[in-house]
């Protein structure tokens, strides 16, 4: 079973289904306007940590909270 977030081509809402099976993604329709054309997205995911472990992700290189060191 997984939590997953959708995105719609027509109307452009983003949505989250549970999704037990294939079978229940294929049945994925837009909540808003009943497009069946979504696109599966990628999710954010929280993690559980310390307040030391949050405070160094939040100390890029970058100056940001990403952590990439790019910017």
């Amino acid at each position: 079973m997984a939590l997953r977030e959708y995105h719609c081509a027509k109307c452009g809402a983003t949505f989250e289904r549970i999704i037990r099976s294939a079978r229940d993604e294929r049945k994925v329709a837009c909540p808003e306007c009943g497009e069946r054309r979504v696109r599966r997205l990628i999710s954010r995911f929280a993690t559980a940590g310390t307040s030391n472990d949050s405070q160094k992700a939040n100390n890029c290189a970058c100056g940001s909270s990403c952590a990439c060191g790019r910017h």
